[in-house]
């Protein structure tokens, strides 16, 4: 239990300060007028941010499952590779829940705070392209 929690409060941390740093870089090099260039360049780094998030609750789960295979950790249709687990971790961030892999014990804790900080986060990003399309119509 306290090995998930610590390493979820990291991960928490680590996801916050990454979308964090991409929202700065982009309000500190957004320019006056929107282009279709500007505005791709604003998805790339937010899908990247999101998807870089995404790919540090993956590695976490794949290397849980991989050092404590004793325990219970997963359930549902699992190959015991990383695709599994980075799927998974897309099906919780972005709130998904398809149920085909599931998280037991700990893990369901993990799993839940991933949901809770994807959500947010998402949201964050929503908000910061919206507020920059208004400005930019000003």
């Amino acid at each position: 239990m306290a090995y998930t929690l610590f390493f979820t409060t990291i991960l928490v941390i680590s996801c916050i300060i990454i979308h964090g740093g991409a929202l700065y870089y982009l309000e500190t090099s957004k320019t006056k007028n929107i282009s279709f260039f500007e505005f791709g360049k604003f998805s790339i780094v937010l899908i990247s941010s999101h998807l870089l998030q995404i790919l540090l609750f993956a590695y976490f789960y794949s290397y849980s499952f991989q050092n404590f295979n004793g325990q219970a950790l997963f359930g549902g249709i699992l190959q015991n590779n990383f695709v599994d687990f980075f799927y998974f971790s897309i099906v919780c961030y972005t709130t998904l829940g398809m149920g085909d892999v599931f998280p037991l014990g700990d893990m369901r804790i993990a799993a839940g705070l991933e949901a809770l900080i994807g959500l947010v986060l998402i949201a964050w990003t929503a908000a910061f392209k919206l507020i920059y399309l208004f400005k930019i119509n000003k």
